[in-house]
């Protein structure tokens, strides 16, 4: 039996038809509480790096890598929510989670650049910009303007700021740019219906961009902890014979 047709009645479809996101995705809308269930779902990979994300950075000792997991968290609810209902507000909810997550990055860079103060006292500068590019947005949403292009430029002023700065090795900042790379791409295919099957809930390659920028997430993670000196694993513990020698 075909799924139910997006329409008049359906959970999200007042919503939808008033306030329209500014974006098509090729998944088909299904009448039902998660409109397109592939690129919804999917989003389940970036709690899944926040997890793990979260355990490595229990003993750090830099703030900014224990901010990682919940903003990535944020990432995933956003976007969730945006492609379960499909409307100008939860697409809102969808940028405010890639504001928390992008100027983290950012704010990351910076810190050790010296250009942006360290632990508690970054909080409140960081909370402004992502309350303010939100607004933003908002507004650009109003005036018909696409937002997209403020990550967009977030992502020039993450890759601008690590470039300008050395790092003892860079080999997880190149992985997460090629992993990010290729979800770009087959994201852009998916918006362009270059590559599009509508009917298929269990692909998508909208979809395939939140795995992937998930695992992209993962390995910024691992270059930061390796730039800020971090070990790359837990410390083993010591045997009774060393503790007694």
């Amino acid at each position: 039996m075909s799924p139910p047709v997006f329409g008049p009645g359906c959970p999200w479809f007042d919503l939808h038809s008033r306030f329209p996101p500014n974006i098509d995705w090729c998944e088909e809308k299904l009448c039902g509480l998660v409109v397109t269930p592939f690129n919804s779902w999917s989003n389940l990979g970036y709690l899944v790096v926040a997890v793990a994300m979260g355990l490595l950075a229990r003993r750090t000792n830099r703030p900014a890598l224990r901010l990682f997991a919940p903003a990535t968290v944020l990432t995933g609810l956003g976007s969730f929510f945006y492609h379960q209902s499909l409307n100008l507000f939860s697409q809102l909810l969808d940028f405010m989670g890639m504001y928390t997550f992008c100027v983290l990055l950012l704010m990351a860079n910076l810190q050790r650049m010296g250009r942006w103060p360290d632990g508690g006292a970054a909080l409140p500068t960081y909370g402004l910009a992502v309350v303010a590019l939100t607004a933003l947005s908002a507004a650009s949403f109003q005036l018909g303007l696409p937002a997209q292009w403020y990550v967009a430029i977030l992502i020039v002023l993450i890759v601008g700021t690590e470039l300008a700065q050395a790092a003892r090795s860079r080999r997880f900042f190149w992985a997460s740019v090629s992993t990010m790379a290729l979800a770009a791409v087959l994201s852009a295919l998916d918006l362009t219906r270059t590559v599009c099957d509508p009917g298929n809930h269990w692909l998508q390659l909208h979809g395939l961009w939140h795995l992937l920028s998930a695992a992209a997430i993962g390995l910024a993670f691992l270059h930061l902890r390796l730039a800020w000196n971090e070990p790359m694993q837990e410390p083993r513990p010591r045997a009774a014979h060393d503790i007694h020698a």
